[in-house]
C-alpha cells in the first residue's frame, strides 16, 4: 500500500499543479514561473513511475495501466516545458493538454476501476489532485513577488481564491462521503466498520487537513486583498503544510477503507 500511496501521491500533486497553472497566463507571469512548475512536475511524476517500477509485478494491471498513462503524461509535460522557449503557441498547448488528459486518466481512472463507487472516487481524486495543485501555486507564486515585485496582485488573487474554493469544496465532499458511505446514527455496514476501524486517522485527517485551512482561508484572502504579499504567503505555507498532511492521509483512508475520503 505504501508504493501505491507514494504512486498517487505524487501524481495528484503534479496534475494539480499542472492543470492550474494556466488559471495566470503565460504573459502575466513570464516563461519562468512556468518552466519551474513544469520541471517539478516533471520530477513528481518521474518519482511516481519510479514507485510504480519499484513494484513491479506485484501491482495489479489497473495501477499498471495508471502507470503507462502517467509515463504519457510525463512524456507531454517535458515536451510543453521544453516548447515554452520554443514558442510555438499550437505546439505548446497541445502538449499542455495531451499531458493534461493523460494524467487525468492515471489519477481518475485506472487507480479505481472495478471500485464500486467509482465514480465518486474519481471525483474525490481530481478535487484532491486540484487542491493540493492550488495552495502550491499560490504559496511559490507569494515567493515569486521577491523576483519581480512589480507583478500584479491578481495572479495571487486567481491562485489563492481557488485554493479556498477548492478547500470548502474538500469540506463538504468528505461530509456528503461519509454520508452516503457510513451515515449518521445507522448500523454500520462492513464498509462503514472499516472505515470506523480507522477512526483515529479519520480525526487526524480532519483535524490537521480541513479545519485548519478553512480557519486560515478568510486571513489568507485578506492579506492578498491589502496586497501584502508576505504576509499572504506566509500563511499560506502554513496552510500548504496542513493541505498537504491532510490529504496524504486522506489517500491512506481511501485505499484502506474504499470510502472516499
Amino acid at each position: 500500500m505504501v508504493l501505491k500511496i507514494g504512486f498517487l501521491y505524487f501524481a495528484f500533486i503534479a496534475w494539480g499543479c499542472l492543470t492550474l497553472l494556466p488559471l495566470v497566463a503565460l504573459r502575466e507571469i513570464g516563461q519562468g514561473f512556468y518552466r519551474f512548475f513544469g520541471f517539478m512536475c516533471v520530477a513528481l511524476q518521474t518519482l511516481a513511475i519510479g514507485l510504480a517500477l519499484m513494484a513491479g509485478g506485484d501491482w495489479e494491471q489497473n495501477y499498471k495501466a495508471a502507470a503507462i498513462a502517467l509515463g504519457v503524461s510525463l512524456f507531454f509535460t517535458l515536451c510543453f516545458t521544453v516548447a515554452l522557449r520554443i514558442r510555438r503557441q499550437w505546439f505548446l498547448w497541445s502538449c499542455f493538454g495531451l499531458a493534461v488528459i493523460s494524467g487525468l486518466a492515471a489519477i481518475t481512472y485506472f487507480p479505481w476501476v472495478g471500485q464500486t463507487p467509482m465514480l465518486f472516487l474519481a471525483i474525490h481524486a481530481l478535487i484532491s489532485a486540484l487542491v493540493m495543485g492550488a495552495v502550491i501555486l499560490a504559496m511559490m507564486l507569494g515567493h515569486w513577488y521577491l523576483v519581480t515585485p512589480k507583478l500584479s496582485i491578481t495572479p495571487l488573487k486567481r491562485y489563492s481564491g481557488s485554493y479556498i474554493l477548492l478547500t470548502v469544496l474538500t469540506a463538504l465532499e468528505l461530509v456528503l462521503s461519509y454520508t452516503l458511505t457510513v451515515g449518521w446514527g445507522q448500523p454500520l455496514t462492513p464498509v462503514g466498520q472499516r472505515f470506523m476501524g480507522e477512526i483515529l486517522f479519520v480525526i487526524f485527517r480532519v483535524a490537521w487537513g480541513i479545519l485548519p485551512p478553512l480557519g486560515m482561508a478568510y486571513w489568507i484572502w485578506e492579506t492578498v486583498r491589502m496586497k501584502s504579499t508576505q504576509s499572504a504567503t506566509g500563511i499560506l505555507y502554513a496552510a500548504m503544510i496542513c493541505t498537504m498532511i491532510g490529504e496524504g492521509m486522506g489517500l491512506y483512508l481511501t485505499l484502506a477503507t474504499g470510502v472516499p475520503f
